[in-house]
């Protein structure tokens, strides 16, 4: 079988049941079979795992056997060496990633219209289908079942390096940006779904057209819909098994148990909560040690596979009897109630956080003095775009902002820039199995910029450095868990020099790479891998990652007018960060290192230096008089359009 022929195996859609996570499993028993299979046939260990998938879908649920596949792909090196990649979401699924139009996109602010539904507002960035692959591939990623050992499949588990803290920080990001969309647009903040007996006001109308390819009767079925005020009910946990009920009160001593936990900062059992921990639990990520707790705890309901937040989506996915888009994570993200549940959740962890945690203590500073941060974007730079443009622009800040004039005041220079811009723009998305019928997609797009950090090192030695870049809106910069993340990266920095350092935005940390920009790139974002093998003929493909967030949505929108944002350049020491790795994401912020049983790639926590309360509640006071820290004030400004560089060849 050839490789185009099991990419095709892949995107075959057959009737299979709804995917439901007390599943996961029986997913991971899947995979492990799959790596067993390959492990046993390297010669041709695709075509054989194809052969045992399509034999395994004639009695298994299909949908159990996609996650499998999807699951084997990210993680078994005979797939990523030989070219084989999940498809899209838009590709492999397309009925479910049509989205919910609303010719509001351009809207500058929220019409006090009567009647109108100020969610029809953020349509534009819950419908975008790259967001929703984001959240499905993560989940791949980092299953609740954990990853099976691909030496030893069937015998032996992985539990990925801190995964319930990343379930926490990668969550959190996400809500931290929903919610800056929101403030530029005039809309109130997430407000967690906390009360389970309460109506939940929003309703959620997913269009007409969005299918949901996981039902086993209907592969043509669409999703339930949700009016407003809505109450959560009790559901059965199986269609064919009416005795299994997911009770409200169940979810409810559940939550009131961890509620206690956090006020307490220990477990029931005198183990204190530390953030991988509490994450796992309330993901219910089956790592052994929150599988103890939660059945010391009791919250083990509903056949202990789910926990509190599984139990949020599939009871306000199922509040009528056609489920909705919060079953599945390749849609839930469409539901403004994704949100507010989500903000729950990390209600829970904020409180511990605050009630537990000190602020971070910064008095050991590394020798650097960080001078400011210079905004250039690349489309002005006097470079050739292409495969030299990163030394070029280095060399340009260089003589620009470096040498004789490194302490020079920039903010005259015409070049220099502290408002960042984006635009909407649209592309057209194609019902692939109705004969063409197309419509368009409302999509985020920057403006491209470089960053130019000018650094001196104090020390009679080399320096290397880790830059942690931080934006947030001025209005909310006193709220810690509102500051997104903008990149993070390494820098050797010699001797007693001062050095102007430069990045490129589209290397972000939290960005998949490589950056999909192009419109084909963002609808078939399986870009090829360059398989060619290095000088010791090992494959090591360290330049794409499958998981990580959209580069499209690395800005905020802002505000037509411009909206205010705080930048945070905070540097630490390398050699107190590093973690030694074999191979690399490209998403390592949000995906952590490439390989299953690898460590994340910083020992910093999450979100360092902001995963900690803030002193005296104070942002200024926290990061007052450090050397390694700067504060600059940016402003994003929604524009109608600006020029865009387009790499030659690329």
């Amino acid at each position: 079988m050839s490789l185009a022929k099991a990419r095709k195996g892949l995107k075959t859609e057959k009737k299979g049941g709804k995917f439901h996570p007390g599943h996961a499993e029986d997913a991971f028993k899947i995979t492990a079979e799959f790596m067993e299979i390959a492990n046993k046939n390297r010669e041709n260990a695709i075509e054989k795992v194809i052969e045992h998938a399509n034999k395994v879908s004639e009695t298994s649920n299909i949908e159990l056997v996609r996650h499998a596949l999807m699951m084997f792909i990210s993680h078994h090196p005979s797939a990523r060496n030989k070219n084989l990649r999940i498809p899209p979401l838009i590709k492999r699924a397309p009925g479910a990633t049509v989205p919910k139009k609303k010719d509001v996109s351009t809207a500058e602010k929220v019409k006090e219209t009567e009647g109108e539904n100020p969610e029809l507002y953020m349509n534009w960035y819950r419908e975008d289908p790259n967001l929703s692959e984001h959240h499905e591939h993560w989940h791949i990623v980092y299953g609740a079942a954990g990853v099976p050992d691909i030496d030893n499949p069937l015998t032996k588990r992985v539990h990925k390096d801190r995964h319930g803290e990343l379930f926490v920080y990668m969550h959190r990001q996400m809500l931290a940006r929903y919610d800056i969309e929101r403030l530029g647009l005039g809309l109130s903040l997430v407000k967690p779904i906390d009360d389970y007996s309460a109506q939940i006001e929003e309703g959620y109308h997913p269009n007409e057209n969005l299918r949901d390819p996981d039902d086993r009767d209907d592969p043509y079925s669409t999703f339930g819909s949700r009016e407003h005020k809505k109450k959560l009910r009790n559901i059965p946990n199986d269609m064919k098994d009416k005795t299994k009920v997911l009770e409200i009160k169940d979810m409810q001593a559940s939550r009131e148990e961890i509620e206690k936990a956090v006020k307490s900062g220990k477990f029931c059992n005198d183990t204190k909560i530390d953030i991988d921990t509490l994450g796992a639990v309330l993901e219910s990520y089956e790592n052994g040690n929150a599988d103890q707790l939660i059945k010391h705890c009791g919250l083990d309901y509903y056949g202990g596979k789910v926990g509190l937040h599984g139990s949020g989506h599939l009871v306000i996915g199922n509040i009528t009897d056609d489920p909705g888009v919060m079953t599945q994570t390749r849609t839930a993200a469409r539901d403004p109630a994704f949100w507010r549940w989500h903000r729950h959740i990390d209600n829970l962890v904020k409180t511990w956080e605050e009630n537990h945690q000190e602020p971070n203590d910064f008095s050991k500073s590394p020798p650097v003095k960080l001078q400011d941060v210079i905004l250039v974007f690349k489309d002005k730079l006097p470079i050739h775009h292409g495969e030299t443009q990163d030394e070029e622009a280095a060399a340009f800040g260089e003589k620009t902002f470096g040498g004789k004039n490194f302490c020079t005041d920039v903010s005259k220079n015409d070049i220099v820039t502290n408002e960042l811009e984006t635009k909407m723009k649209t592309r057209v998305w194609t019902y692939i199995e109705d004969s063409g019928k197309t419509e368009e997609i409302d999509y985020l797009f920057p403006r491209e910029f470089y960053y130019y950090f000018r650094v001196e090192n104090t020390s009679a030695c080399e320096f290397i450095a880790t830059f942690r870049v931080f934006l947030v809106p001025e209005e909310l910069a006193e709220s810690r868990v509102h500051w997104i993340e903008l990149d993070k990266f390494k820098e050797s920095l010699p001797p007693n020099k001062k050095t102007v350092v430069c990045r490129d935005c589209d290397m972000s940390s939290i960005v998949r790479q490589p950056p999909q920009k192009t419109d084909d790139e963002l609808d078939d974002t399986a870009l090829p891998i360059d398989t060619t093998p290095d000088q010791e003929g090992i494959h090591t493909n360290d330049t794409f990652c499958d998981c990580g967030w959209p580069f499209h949505l690395l800005l905020p929108r802002g505000r037509k007018g411009g909206m205010k944002y705080k930048l945070l350049v905070f540097i630490s020491d390398w050699s107190e960060d590093e973690v030694p790795t074999i191979s690399r994401c490209g998403s390592i912020s949000f995906c952590g290192a490439q390989g299953p049983a690898e460590k994340y790639p910083d020992k910093k926590p999450m979100g360092y230096p902001l995963d900690r309360p803030f002193k005296n509640n104070s942002y200024k006071e926290t990061f007052a008089g450090l050397n390694n820290a700067v504060i600059q004030d940016v402003c994003i400004k929604w524009v109608k359009d600006f020029p865009e560089i387009v790499v030659e060849g690329c």
